[in-house]
């Protein structure tokens, strides 16, 4: 079972929102995270993709906001 599997909320739909209120489009993420295209980030948001423990620290750093904020955010949907 994996780390994210417990959860509530999936991390793709924290994903998302972080995304949007950070006002950038799955291009723009992509970009931050040097991928040549958005369908990776696309996967990750639709949960058939789940990131490693360096692309989340990544993630948070590209969307400014703390790891732990995006951990935090799963752990109280599941409370």
């Amino acid at each position: 079972m994996g780390w994210m599997e417990n959860q509530t909320k999936p991390f793709g739909q924290i994903l998302r929102e972080l995304r949007i209120k950070a006002g950038l489009t799955q291009e723009e993420l992509a970009a931050r995270l040097d991928y040549n295209s958005s369908g990776y980030v696309s996967r990750l948001e639709l949960g058939s993709k789940k990131p490693s423990v360096e692309l989340l620290f990544a993630i948070a750093k590209a969307l400014h906001v703390k790891a732990w904020t995006i951990i935090q955010m799963m752990e109280e949907e599941g409370d």
